[in-house]
């Protein structure tokens, strides 16, 4: 039986990060899932991470914390709890993320630094606290592998959307920079790039009747004709990423958005 790694995943309480959270405790993962809110009860989330890892021969074990990831002494303490238990990060995901429009001639100063603050400080701020108990690598010994969210967005511009889509090309920006720096660690740092994602914040859209047409021609706009991809689609893909068959990888922004950026650069 292959080590059990340990994966802490940002944003792992719900949406796309409890996917992916479920997706590698399936593949004998110890979970560490981190929630926004110091205050909260994520023993739902936990429940239903551990669910999938007690189907594990190596009985992973799954905790949460909640951490505000805009405050550095915050994150810089979850990492001290994590070191003084003696654990080591193989694999950490920063899926923690905002999205809200934030159009110029409405919105407040305040709301983009908002995102931005959460969006890219937060990753920073994951990946600088976390580094001392990421698993260091050599030429053919594999080590850690992060893992960035980020969107289509940091490639294509939408209106009124500017401070998300400023964010997530921080975030690609951010990714492939650190490549270079991790790389010679024996880390590997990626990035995915999803598209339209069936989660909560789309709600609204999928769930009203008014909406069934545009939906309809989302669908049929996408090569997939799908209009959403499913959380577990972009789960698949950071599994791989998190990988050792992902050793080669550094600094790669995949795109996982049912095909619907070609349309964009047409």
């Amino acid at each position: 039986m292959a080590a059990i790694k340990t994966a802490l995943i940002t944003g792992g309480t719900s949406g796309i990060g409890l996917a992916i959270a479920r997706k590698l405790a399936s593949q004998n993962c110890n979970i560490i899932l981190v929630g926004s809110r110091p205050s909260k009860d994520y023993s739902e989330a936990v429940q239903i991470v551990s669910k999938v890892a007690q189907t594990q021969a190596g009985s992973p074990w799954v905790k949460s914390y909640g951490v505000d990831v805009t405050k550095e002494a915050d994150v810089t303490a979850l990492m001290k709890v994590l070191q003084a238990d003696n654990i080591t990060l193989d694999i950490v995901v920063h899926s923690a993320g905002v999205f809200f429009d934030t159009p110029i001639t409405d919105e407040s100063s305040e709301a983009f630094d908002r995102m931005i603050a959460i969006n890219v400080n937060g990753m920073w701020n994951i990946i600088r606290s976390a580094l001392p108990l990421v698993k260091k690598g050599s030429e053919n010994q594999p080590g850690g592998k992060i893992v960035a969210l980020s969107s289509i967005c940091s490639f294509f511009s939408f209106a009124t959307y500017s401070g998300y889509c400023a964010s997530k090309a921080a975030v690609t920006a951010l990714t492939k920079s650190l490549a270079l720096e991790l790389g010679p660690m024996g880390i590997n740092i990626n990035a995915v790039e999803p598209g339209r994602v069936e989660t909560p914040m789309h709600d609204q859209l999928i769930n009203d009747p008014a909406q069934a047409e545009i939906l309809k021609s989302i669908a049929s706009s996408n090569p997939s004709r799908r209009a959403f991809s499913s959380p577990d689609d972009i789960a698949n893909v950071v599994a791989f990423l998190t990988s050792d068959a992902a050793q080669a990888m550094h600094g790669a922004a995949i795109v996982i958005d049912e095909g619907m950026s070609l349309g964009l650069g047409a």
